[in-house]
């Protein structure tokens, strides 16, 4: 079972920071995900792994005297994370997917607009690109962080992004556009952007994803980026997946 662990070690000794520093080295020598923010630490995975290094996190903090730790463990929503299912990954490849929203751009920066979790901001970053992901929920950014360390996350709605204009060369919406206003979520991306793509479920009823008046068809999809943008997308359309893509000039 995966879990996630609060914690905090604090010295008795006020002021000497050596046993914080080498439980923070046992974190990193066990392997497990961790990050440390200002007023605790959070390490998730495997029960057992995460008992471990919390164990040899203490153990190594001890050997400078006396410490006290406390901990509040939870199940980890990430052990649910069904933006990262077997099943989902395959119908949408995310390196497959990153890889043709870019064709041509020679980008050096993505913006992955409703993020989830972060699989396809974890798709560019692994590209070599400046990547950031935003989304309005925060427990899933929160999974998005502990998972993806080369992109950087942040908690905004995509009709109103806190960026200027032309801060990036792509601006995608990976399964996220329907569930936004899309007129103005379409506009900021492209006020942010000067490529615009938009991954969609393929426009047919089915057991898994959202209901059919819930998606984009092709067509519907070429109406709101000219309503929006004044421009119409080219169509890149697999059995899977329709992409919507926008060069502005």
């Amino acid at each position: 079972m995966a879990v996630k662990v609060l914690f905090a070690l604090y010295p008795l000794l006020q002021g000497d920071y050596r046993a914080v520093e080498k439980a923070l080295s046992a974190l990193e020598e066990s392997g497990v995900v961790y990050r440390v923010l200002p007023t605790h630490s959070e390490v998730s995975g495997e029960e057992g792994a995460v008992f471990q290094a919390l164990q040899a996190a203490y153990l190594a903090a001890a050997e400078e005297g006396a410490t006290v730790m406390w901990a509040l463990f939870t199940n980890a929503c990430e052990a649910r994370d069904p933006f990262r299912s077997p099943e989902r990954i395959k119908r949408f490849p995310p390196s497959e997917i990153t890889r043709k929203a870019l064709e041509g751009l020679g980008a050096r920066s993505a913006l992955d607009i409703g993020t989830g979790t972060g699989v396809f901001a974890e798709a560019f970053a692994r590209l070599g690109l400046f990547t950031v992901g935003v989304d309005p929920r925060s427990d899933r950014l929160e999974v998005a962080r502990a998972k993806v360390k080369k992109a950087h996350f942040l908690e905004a709605h995509g009709e109103n992004l806190p960026f200027p204009a032309q801060s990036f060369d792509l601006a995608f919406f990976g399964l996220s556009l329907h569930h936004l206003d899309p007129i103005p979520a379409l506009r900021e991306a492209a006020r942010v952007a000067r490529r615009v793509v938009v991954l969609e479920w393929p426009f047919r009823q089915e057991e898994e994803g959202p209901p059919l008046e819930h998606r984009f068809s092709p067509e519907q999809l070429k109406t709101l980026f000219q309503e929006a943008i004044g421009l119409p997308p080219r169509l890149w359309t697999e059995a899977t997946y329709t992409l919507a893509i926008l060069d502005q000039p």
